[in-house]
């Protein structure tokens, strides 16, 4: 994890950091601050691993430096912008009950955001238009990404979701002054976070059929079907998965992503290592996917005596 394991000392202080500004946080927000906070501290064993939101400033800062002190603020601002926007993501999917304590909490996340980027920008900087087109970003996103079904006609605008922890790598070119390189590294920002989604989705379809959200995969899926009448099913999804060779399509197009991150001409080593390690995991995922398929097809003994299905 050459992408994570020289950064560790760094994001032990981002996090020491985080938890501070959050225990001052007013009762009860500041023992429930610190509790969500641990379902994303990446040094937590149960924690999700957002990797991306912690290190992209650090990542890009290895191509255009900047004073460390400003890279780890950004590392920072950027935890209190993930906290912000998954908070909003968990009132979207909850009742109204939870909502008023969800809201308060988020806000003061947001409060927080907001001293500490206005600690590193002047009022009449361009970040704070950056920031603006990445709030739009999402915004759009997340209330069209169904109906437009961006994984099979825009598969760049996958990525928009998440759009918001761009500021960290705007923000790093800014400080640097070293505005023209914004448009390069955003795509690619957004390539590699495409790539993120489709491994999020292969794990999570089941889950994202059931609460009817929309799903890379479930939507490459749903573009083979000759019948759009008959709602889909898991026994369907994973007759597409194990039986029907699904998994070389949805892999290939996660290699296409991959290609082009290698071949940009602004080469991030640490962005592509990244996005190398989350294609991995879905090429890992094919290939034993197949190799159960083509054993399956040439009635080959081992396979009956492996489990029916690789989960």
């Amino acid at each position: 994890m050459n992408y994570f394991d020289p950064y560790v000392s760094e994001l032990q202080l981002v996090f020491s950091e985080a938890r501070r500004r959050i225990s001052n946080f007013p009762e009860p927000f500041n023992e429930n601050g610190l509790a969500y906070l641990r379902k994303f501290d990446v040094f937590e064993r149960e924690s999700s691993k957002n990797y991306i939101c912690y290190l992209l400033p650090y990542w890009i800062n290895e191509a255009v430096p900047i004073p460390i002190r400003q890279c780890r603020a950004l590392s920072l601002a950027n935890v209190f912008n993930m906290l912000y926007y998954f908070l909003q993501d968990d009132v979207m999917d909850e009742t109204p009950a939870a909502w008023k304590e969800q809201l308060a909490l988020a806000h003061l996340c947001h409060s927080e955001l907001e001293v500490i980027l206005r600690e590193l920008f002047a009022a009449d900087s361009l970040f704070w238009s950056y920031r603006q087109q990445y709030v739009n970003e999402w915004a759009i996103a997340v209330v069209h990404e169904d109906k437009h079904d961006y994984f099979n006609t825009d598969i760049v605008k996958v990525a928009k979701k998440a759009s918001p922890l761009k500021l960290a790598s705007t923000g790093v070119l800014l400080l640097a002054d070293r505005p023209e390189l914004i448009l390069q590294v955003e795509e690619r920002v957004d390539f590699s976070l495409v790539l993120l989604q489709m491994a999020d989705d292969l794990a999570d379809w089941e889950d994202d059929l059931r609460e009817g959200n929309y799903n890379c995969l479930l939507s490459l899926i749903r573009s083979k079907r000759t019948s759009t009448q008959i709602a889909l099913n898991s026994q369907e999804v994973e007759s597409h998965i194990y039986d029907r060779g699904l998994m070389k399509v949805y892999c290939a197009r996660g290699k296409d992503i991959l290609d082009f991150l290698n071949n940009s001409p602004l080469h991030l080593e640490r962005l592509y290592s990244f996005s190398k390690s989350i294609y991995e995991g879905i090429a890992s995922f094919t290939e034993r996917v197949e190799h159960t398929r083509r054993t399956l097809l040439s009635g080959g003994f081992d396979y009956i005596l492996s489990n029916n299905r690789i989960r």
